[in-house]
Parts: structure tokens; C-alpha cells; sequence
């Protein structure tokens, strides 16, 4: 079963902010809104100025937005050029990923942002949300869509990146184990509860999944995604070195 709330437990906050080994930017789920990720890659090279730094996607590239298919193909050449850029993986990437190995299973996926996912690629999803046959069918349009390429290197994203005492996921991490032991499920899928609870190693989450009308930090975690697909809104933390509280970059609607 998906874990998808965490219990809270009683839990000193981290005492200061994180201090990663060089300037960090965490951008939240963009959903396929390519202006808003091409926007935002100009307003981090800005503000680094040229300076050595490390961006971080935190997940969730398709569905819901407009253009899923053109923002994959951006994001993995942006991936492949720069060693400083990690693209993380989140719930609804795994979700197309898992449709295309079993889409009578994972036809779910289609309803849920799916759709437009779909149809970016020039496919229309037909019945296949609820007839095992039409589900095979469109994924193995969609897999051949994709290209082999693509599919492996979004199959290839990892579920959390740690700099410091900075650690950056998609949703939310456990806070009383490591990250070495994480479950995929609680990366991918956890949201918080009324009372976010700190790491037990003293670690800050950054992390998208859960929509924000702001961002938000609460006893060690930033909450960064606005929900770009429906607010145009697009929102990255920086975390620097020095240890000074978190700052945001915003693109879209607001800027």
C-alpha cells in the first residue's frame, strides 16, 4: 500500500539552516509548463552570476500541463550537458513509466494527469482507461513516442540527491531513517502532516509534490511547489553555503 501521509513524532527542529557544499537550487514539480523551466534555467544562471552552483529538479515533468513531451526532451538535454544538474524522479514520472511496463495496471495513470501527458504526443488515449487492449495498445505508441533513449534516461533518475546536510526529494523522506534505507514509496509519495517532524539526523528536506500557495519552510523542510501547471508559478529554493536561511526564485505569473 502507498504510504502517503507520515505520522508526526516529537522532534527538535535543526538548530540552523542547511549549509550544502556550494549554492543549491531546488525547482518544484513543473508538470509540463516548458516556459516556465525555460524562464526559470534564465533566472538561476542570473542569479549564480557564472558561479560554480548545483540545480536539482524534484520530480514530476508530465501531466497536467501542456507540453509534457517537448519539457522531457529539454530536461534530459539539460541533464546530459551540465554535471552540475540532477533531475529527480517524482510520482508521476514513475507513474508513466510503470503504465508503459503494465498499462492495464497502471491505467490509472491516464486519469490522473495522464491525458495530457498523452496527448503532447500526438495520441489520443481513447478507452484505454478502461479496456485492457486499448491500454496495451497506447502504450506501445506512446513507448515507441518516447524513443528508447528517452525512456532510459527518465527510468535512470534517482529519488534523492544530499549535499551537506541538505537532501533534496520529491515528496517527503522518513525522518527517523536514513536515506540509504528510504522507501521509494515515501520519496515519491509521502505528504506531511499538520506538523512537518524534523530529521532525526539533523538533515533539511527541500521537496516538491505537496501544492503550496508559497513557499514554505517548517521544522527543517521547504516546500517548493506552487503548482506551476495551474497558478504559472514556477518556484526554486537557493540554499548556500554559509548557512543563510533559504531564498526563492519565482517565474511566471508573479514576477
Amino acid at each position: 500500500m502507498i504510504l502517503r501521509r507520515l505520522l508526526s513524532r516529537r522532534a527538535a527542529p535543526p538548530p540552523r539552516p542547511p549549509r550544502p557544499a556550494r549554492p543549491t537550487y531546488a525547482v518544484g514539480d513543473l508538470h509540463g509548463r516548458l516556459d516556465l523551466l525555460e524562464a526559470m534555467l534564465e533566472a538561476v544562471a542570473d542569479d549564480a552570476g557564472g558561479a560554480p552552483h548545483d540545480l536539482v529538479f524534484l520530480g514530476d515533468y508530465i501531466d497536467r500541463g501542456p507540453d509534457s513531451a517537448a519539457l522531457l526532451d529539454r530536461l534530459k538535454a539539460v541533464d546530459e550537458a551540465a554535471a552540475h544538474v540532477t533531475c529527480l524522479a517524482g510520482n508521476h514520472d514513475r507513474m508513466l513509466l510503470a503504465f508503459l511496463d503494465d498499462p492495464e495496471a497502471a491505467a490509472h495513470w491516464l486519469a490522473v494527469g495522464g491525458q495530457e501527458t498523452v496527448y503532447s504526443y500526438g495520441l489520443l488515449p481513447g478507452r484505454a482507461a478502461s479496456d485492457a487492449g486499448e491500454a496495451a495498445h497506447l502504450a506501445a505508441r506512446l513507448a515507441g513516442a518516447l524513443g528508447d533513449d528517452l525512456r532510459a534516461w527518465l527510468a535512470g533518475r534517482p529519488l534523492w540527491w544530499r549535499s551537506g546536510d541538505l537532501v533534496a526529494v520529491h515528496a517527503l523522506t522518513d525522518p527517523e531513517k536514513p536515506m540509504e534505507a528510504q522507501d521509494p514509496e515515501t520519496l515519491t509519495w509521502a505528504r506531511p502532516g499538520r506538523s512537518p517532524v524534523a530529521r532525526t539526523d539533523g538533515a533539511w528536506v527541500v521537496h516538491g509534490h505537496t501544492i503550496v500557495p508559497e513557499p514554505r519552510v517548517r521544522a527543517g523542510h521547504v516546500a517548493v511547489d506552487t503548482g506551476a501547471w495551474r497558478s504559472g508559478r514556477l518556484t526554486a529554493a537557493v540554499f548556500t553555503p554559509d548557512g543563510a536561511p533559504p531564498r526563492f526564485l519565482q517565474t511566471g505569473a508573479d514576477e
